[in-house]
């Protein structure tokens, strides 16, 4: 197995599973997501294996899943299944940097993750769910690292007006 072979496999065991759940986060589809990711790794194989390496083969597979994911909602109109994110463990209260965040259940948060506007959503959780730095966002989005910063920044301020304003109307 030569070093190439060896790196790809460790960033597959490595990266997979937050591949899945990106994916999964997208499309509400476990199939279409295995598949999907699948295919990511193909395509990346094939650009490793014949072009050479990549700098930063993370962002490299998430920009890859990114491209499909966007080809797959050309195809179809997604629809987002809370029971289905709980089944394969999403959790985003996982996230130490936003305290007010951490109050909530899981549960709860997915919901109101998924009632913020999607560019708000997506940087959201690629930065606290799935953990990856501003830059490999802004490398996977093709923007800038400020407007990922600033995208990040008011969509965690819509997520708190969102839940102080759900949690006045329930007392």
């Amino acid at each position: 197995m030569n070093n190439s072979q060896k790196q790809f496999i460790e960033a597959y065991e490595k990266h997979s599973d937050a591949l899945f759940r990106f994916c999964f986060f997208k499309l509400s589809d476990k199939e279409r997501a295995k598949d999907l990711l699948q295919e990511t790794f193909s395509k990346a194989w094939e650009y490793v294996s014949t072009k050479g390496g990549v700098d930063n083969l993370r962002a490299f597979l998430y920009k890859i899943l990114s491209n499909l994911i966007i080809d797959e909602y050309r195809k179809r109109k997604p629809v987002d299944s809370l029971e289905d994110l709980k089944d394969v463990g999403f959790d985003p209260s996982r996230d130490d940097t936003a305290s007010w965040m951490n109050r909530i259940d899981g549960s709860k948060a997915i919901i109101l993750l998924l009632k913020i506007p999607e560019p708000y959503r997506s940087a959201i959780f690629m930065r606290y769910v799935q953990g990856l730095s501003l830059g490999e966002i802004a490398e996977i989005t093709e923007e800038n690292e400020n407007a990922i910063a600033v995208r990040i920044h008011r969509g965690l301020d819509k997520l708190r007006k969102l839940y102080n304003r759900e949690k006045r109307e329930v007392k």
